[in-house]
């Protein structure tokens, strides 16, 4: 069975996404399991090797599937290509237009069904804005441009599978996003994505899912908010009713703690920060960003562009390893 070809897109120029996929394939156990491509500008990434001691060769390819010596990399040039000058620790318009065409590129080869799986490097979300676009982030992009719906963000941390029923969207827009529907739509997909990758609880039966409250206390009864009694509990009462193992809502201060104790396998947390607070307190080799719900896997990093320390050639490439490493996976159909 041939091994599936990942891409891999470029990021942000002015950041460390460049650098940290050269350090990530610069693994050749990890290399050797996918067929990796880059996609973006091969000046970009040739200077980002000069940073990486035992970097891959790079070679700019004109199609997908070019041969390539051994231990050859391909790099897919994508436009319009960065410019020259790049600006040190900021985005304009000219780089955020390079760092959104291998996004796009990379929704083509999905069309076209040329890829398995995709890593996108670390991009600024500003860049959506400054082309013109509505979409907030990656999966926004995605997700539309491919026409797929009900998408979602998936975070692991230390093996703690976590999902938002609010991500990307002003703090005061969340409290409408709180709704029975949404909270049991998450359950479900994500208890589904947790069994197919092979997860249970300790004692060989479906993983464990806690549901977070959206208020201080879990609402105190109803005293400091309600959505905990008309939209959550009922949600998770309705999960059980179809024989998930959900549980909740527990307290936001209180549930990664004791998903990371090990009495919980997933959690559904209310909002963005709610889990990457907790999910950033982790080394970051054991937290990583999964999209689920387009048509082939699709990972990230679970930490932005870094542009101060960029160009330095002291970026930790743990999570884009560990994004690498389970699209990998998923892309070919094992979690081992």
């Amino acid at each position: 069975m041939p091994l599936p070809r990942i891409a891999l897109t470029m990021g942000d120029p002015a950041g460390i996404a460049p650098e940290i996929i050269l350090r990530a394939l610069s693994d050749p156990c990890l290399r050797g399991r996918c067929q990796p491509l880059i996609l973006g500008d091969p000046a970009v990434m040739a200077r980002a090797a000069a940073l990486v001691p035992g970097a891959p060769v790079l070679r700019t390819v004109a199609q997908v599937d070019e041969p390539l010596a051994g231990g050859e990399i391909g790099v897919l040039p994508t436009c319009p290509a960065a410019p020259e000058e790049i600006p040190s620790a900021a985005i304009n318009i000219d780089t955020a237009r390079a760092m959104l065409a291998p996004l796009e590129r990379a929704c083509d080869l999905i069309e076209h069904g040329s890829i398995e799986g995709l890593v996108s490097g670390p991009l600024n979300k500003e860049a959506f804005s400054l082309c013109g676009l509505a979409c907030s982030d990656e999966l926004e992009f995605m997700a539309e441009r491919l026409g797929c719906q009900g998408a979602y963000i998936l975070g692991l941390m230390r093996g703690v599978w976590v999902a938002s029923i609010a991500e990307h969207v002003r703090f005061r827009a969340i409290a409408d996003l709180v709704t029975k529907e949404n909270i049991l739509r998450a359950i479900s997909s994500l208890e589904s994505l947790m069994r197919r990758a092979g997860v249970q609880d300790p004692k060989g039966d479906r993983p464990r899912i806690a549901v977070s409250a959206l208020n201080p206390h879990a609402g105190e009864g109803g005293t400091l908010g309600t959505e905990e009694v008309t939209e959550i509990r009922p949600a998770v009462l309705e999960a059980q009713a179809r024989g998930l193992a959900a549980s909740g809502p527990y307290p936001a201060d209180t549930v990664f703690a004791r998903a990371l104790e090990g009495q919980f396998e997933g959690v559904i947390a209310m909002f963005h920060d709610q889990a990457n607070i907790a999910r950033k307190l982790q080394p970051m080799s054991e937290r990583v960003t999964l999209f689920e719900g387009l048509p082939v896997p699709v990972g990230t990093t679970a930490h932005g562009v870094a542009y101060d320390i960029a160009g330095r050639g002291i970026a930790d490439p743990g999570s884009l390893t560990l994004a690498l490493d389970w699209v990998i996976r998923l892309a070919a159909g094992t979690t081992r």
